[in-house]
Order: structure tokens, then sequence, then C-alpha cells
């Protein structure tokens, strides 16, 4: 084979390896086989307005069984591990790594793309027949076919009234001079490194400053930001954690409420900490 053909073989080859991980199969079902990458799977399926059309515009949200408990919107607002767009046909085809999932979808009023459900959210949640949070397995190398689901309703205001504070931190979020910061979030970590995704999210706080987070049992590290974000901020935004220097663990008790759980907030300067101090 002369040289310029070697040429023109290993370039093919080269686009060719390129191309094939992203080849998949547009419908299938769990075992069907697919091109991907090691250790990870796909989850496809539709998700539709009740009385309605798709749930076009909305988000596909995934939490990993061992992340944490399942999403009970009614005791706690756990942050998703993953969040994807749906189509407008209400469509999503989503790679994830290996495991079990809780899956849930919304559409938010406000046109945020996360955050906790607010009074006429549309929101579907992924229960089984006793309503009891139902996990589906994504295995490496397969895609698994959820089917059509049906019943993402607008969440109605009896609801967000009736939501039960039984295990929850309360407290203030204030600036260096004392003033209260409204329009925050407050999210818990478990780690005091304060990195990666928080398990817990906080509503915004309100124009004094107090904040509501319900949560698990557990011990925790908590932070405040303009918005629920990772990584780090932007010269400007709102940023603090709860501690002074570092932060400081947070202990709380199945059933227990735990007030006065105040802290300092500051606009990010563009270098140096990254809180105000308790």
């Amino acid at each position: 084979m002369s040289s310029r053909r070697m040429g023109i073989l290993v370039v093919v080859l080269a686009v060719v390896s390129a191309f094939l991980p992203a080849v998949v199969h547009a419908a299938g079902s769990e075992g069907k086989a697919w091109v991907t990458k090691k250790n990870r799977g796909s989850i496809t399926g539709r998700i539709m307005v009740q009385g309605g059309g798709p749930l076009s515009g909305g988000q596909i949200i995934f939490f990993n069984v061992e992340s944490g408990p399942p999403p009970e919107p009614e005791r706690f607002d756990r942050t998703p591990d993953y969040v994807r767009d749906i189509r407008e046909d209400g469509r999503f085809t989503v790679e994830l790594p290996a495991g079990r999932y809780y899956l849930g979808a919304t559409r938010k009023a406000s046109g945020e793309s996360i955050g906790p459900p607010r009074e006429g959210d549309l929101v579907w949640r992924s229960l089984d027949k006793s309503g009891q949070p139902k996990a589906y397995a994504v295995r490496a190398g397969k895609q698994l076919d959820i089917g059509t689901m049906t019943g993402a309703a607008p969440l109605q205001p009896a609801v967000m009234k009736d939501r039960s504070v039984s295990t929850a931190i309360e407290g203030r979020v204030i600036d260096p001079d004392g003033q209260p910061v409204p329009d925050v979030v407050v999210v818990a970590f478990r780690t005091p490194n304060l990195q990666g995704k928080p398990v817990f999210i906080s509503e915004k706080t309100d124009a004094k400053g107090r904040y509501l987070l319900r949560i698990a049992e557990g011990t925790y590290y908590l932070r405040a930001r303009n918005e629920f974000a990772s990584g780090p901020p932007e010269p400007g935004q709102i940023v603090g954690f709860y501690g002074e220097g570092a932060a400081a663990p947070v202990t709380i008790k199945a059933g227990e409420v735990l007030k006065g759980i105040d802290f300092t907030v500051i606009r990010f300067p563009g270098r140096g900490p990254y809180s105000g101090g308790r």
C-alpha cells in the first residue's frame, strides 16, 4: 500500500474512532446494548403534563440512591445529582454513571432551571403503586426506556402551606453591617471543604434574611450563595459559610428544629476569604 493511501486510511480510522462512542440507538429498552463509555449507561423516556401535552421546556432530575435519602418534598429539598433539559416533545435521553436513581421532573414557572419547588411549578416524581419513591437501575452499556410518564401537575398553594417541618435548621443571613440579606439560599454539605454538590437546599431568604433549611438527620456544613451553585464564586456574588475562619459543623437529630444558626455573608471581591464569619 502506498504511503498516500496509508495516510488516508489513518485519517478515516481516526474520524471513525472519534465519533463511535457517540453512536446510540434512538429508542431502546432495558437490556438493549448500545455503544457508550465504560461504566455508563443511558435512560430515556417521555414526561407528559397531566391532562395536557409534553413537559416541554422542563428539566429531568436524577437523585443517586447512594448519595442520600429519596427526595421528599413534604419534608426536605434534596439537591439533585444530575439535571438535564427535556426536549420540546417531552422526551429525554440521558447518559449516567451506572447505578440506581430516583427520578423527578419540573418546569418552573419562574423560568429558573433548578431550586426548591414553588407554587405553580409543574412537578412529576417517580413513584410506585403505593406512592413511595421508585428507583430505576441504569446499567453499564445498556439503555433503559421507562416509557411515557403522565402526571406532571402544578404545585398547589395548599401543598406548599402544608409542608411539614419535622427536621430543620433556621436562622438569619446578614451582611457585615448586620443588615438582612434577602433572596439567597442556604445549602448543606457533608464535608467541611464545601466542595462538590450540596445535599440539601433552602428556600430563598425573606426580606428579614430568614431561612428555613429542611433537612435529614446528620452533621452538615452550611454555605450561602445567591443561588444554587457549585464552584468558585464570581466577583460581586454573595458568599458566606457558617463558622469562624473555617466552616463549622452543625449536627441535627431527627425531629429537631435548630434555631439561631445565623451567619454573615459578603459580596465576593474576587479574591480572599469566602465569608464574613459567623
